[in-house]
């Protein structure tokens, strides 16, 4: 993996030596010498939890019954995997007390997920309006408390935040920058783009473990038809950036990092999952779910996601 750990410890014995320095040499034909593409998926089964019903029974959506507390833990191959999670509101849990489908995860399959979310946010680094850059995703990233730079990590999952499309937040997106800027130190931390590269090269420096950006759920724009629909950001601002942070995606995968997209966004079937009486009831707006929304909605997308990926449990 470009200027990252490789995920191989040595032990003390001349055949475990051997094995090691070939699967060293293997890893860096693999990650440094050509472009990622990601293997074809695991099969596994999954399923929504999503019951029509309970939209229309008096629930609330943040029910003692929708809390982690409450989830049934079940086998999982994510079981003991370690995933850091980097966001805002939505990696949080803003409109469902603190719990968010990173916790859900944890809560079903045994994984260890340490979250660093803050709400209200952003990628870039804008000293006008947060401190000098205390809580930008960049910031926390670097100095983080809840994250151990000698740990073993499985999967590094970013938000792809909606407060880096506010309108008057458009003018720091940046771009993306060329393939020969790879280095941490290259990127314009004022930027949203320059932020994602950031964070892209100090993973995978620090941890040397696969990356993935994710997307919140589909949201059109205010004043159209669109019955999920939001005004700022408007739905057309957020696909942008999206759209732009693919682009990011697959200039480090053409340098042989171990990275891709959960693009909730633009999945169909994702969105279709859910009827509008449903949507309404599970979320707080179009960008913040209640509990029921991530357990039951949110969190079977990420698991299936997670326990098809070969980098991650085979």
């Amino acid at each position: 993996m470009v200027g990252g750990k490789m995920r191989i410890k040595l032990k003390v014995g001349v055949a475990v030596l051997l094995a090691a320095l070939f699967a060293l040499s293997a890893a860096l034909t693999a990650c440094g010498e050509k472009p990622y593409t990601p293997p074809p998926p695991l099969e596994a089964e999954y399923e929504y939890t999503i019951t029509e019903s309970d939209a229309t029974s008096g629930k609330s959506a943040n029910g003692s019954e929708f809390a982690a507390a409450n989830v049934v833990k079940k086998d999982s191959p994510l079981e003991g995997k370690v995933i850091y999670w980097l966001g805002s509101s939505v990696t949080y849990g803003a409109a469902s007390d603190g719990e968010s489908m990173a916790d859900f995860l944890a809560a079903k399959t045994g994984a260890v997920c340490k979250k660093d979310a803050v709400s209200g946010t952003t990628i870039f680094t804008d000293g006008a309006t947060d401190n000098t850059g205390k809580l930008s995703y960049t910031s926390r990233l670097t100095n983080s408390t809840v994250y151990d730079k000698e740990e073993f990590v499985d999967a590094f999952i970013c938000q792809i935040s909606t407060n880096d499309a506010i309108d008057n937040r458009l003018q720091f997106r940046g771009i993306v920058t060329d393939e020969e800027f790879q280095d941490k130190d290259d990127f314009d931390l004022k930027t949203t783009l320059g932020g994602v590269e950031y964070i892209i090269a100090y993973v995978t420096e620090i941890w040397g473990c696969p990356i993935y950006f994710y997307s919140g759920a589909y949201f059109g724009d205010k004043g159209t038809d669109e019955h999920r629909a939001n005004a700022n950001p408007s739905g057309t601002n957020y696909s942008k950036l999206i759209d732009d942070v693919k682009v990011a995606v697959k200039k480090w995968q053409d340098l042989g990092v171990q990275i891709d997209v959960i693009d909730l966004y633009n999945d169909k079937e994702f969105n279709e999952q859910v009827s509008d009486e449903y949507y309404d009831w599970c979320t707080s707006d179009p960008i913040h779910p209640h509990k029921a929304g991530y357990l039951n909605w949110w969190m079977p997308y990420f698991e299936h996601f997670l326990v098809t990926r070969r980098e991650i449990v085979g």
